[in-house]
């Protein structure tokens, strides 16, 4: 079922981001992307009842073939796999410990958000993409 979840997530999320445009300012890729996408996979797993850190794991594999399709190369698709992973196992943890659905997602948004804050400043206009 996780598969289902990281999947259905992943439409969900582009559908989501989608609507709010492709802006690509800094807030919409600071704020709102981690919200939307760590409410869509914590959610989507839910609902569907299945593994949390599973459904989290399969969303970083799709941005990982989404990445690669459009040409950015393998290695931003593989640090969005480890952080979707290392998020999907904060956000199932904090879960699992107190059946909470915002003390899961809050914190796992806060790093989201913190780690594409660094990678807008890092890799932002003008910056160069090691491929």
């Amino acid at each position: 079922m996780y598969i289902w979840a990281g999947l259905l997530s992943a439409v969900a999320a582009r559908f989501f981001l989608g609507l709010v445009g492709k802006s690509g300012t800094r807030g919409v890729i600071v704020l709102v992307a981690p919200a939307v996408e760590e409410t869509a996979k914590t959610g989507a797993a839910l609902l569907l009842n299945a593994d949390i850190f599973l459904t989290h794991v399969v969303f970083g594999g799709v941005e990982l073939a989404a990445d690669s399709r459009r040409g950015r190369g393998v290695w931003p698709g593989l640090a969005a796999l480890a952080l979707h992973s290392v998020l999907g196992f904060i956000a199932a943890w904090l879960y699992q410990a107190r059946e909470s659905l915002p003390l899961a997602l809050l914190p796992a948004a806060a790093l989201h958000a913190l780690w594409n804050h660094a990678a807008v400043v890092l890799l932002g206009p003008g910056r160069r993409v090691i491929k």
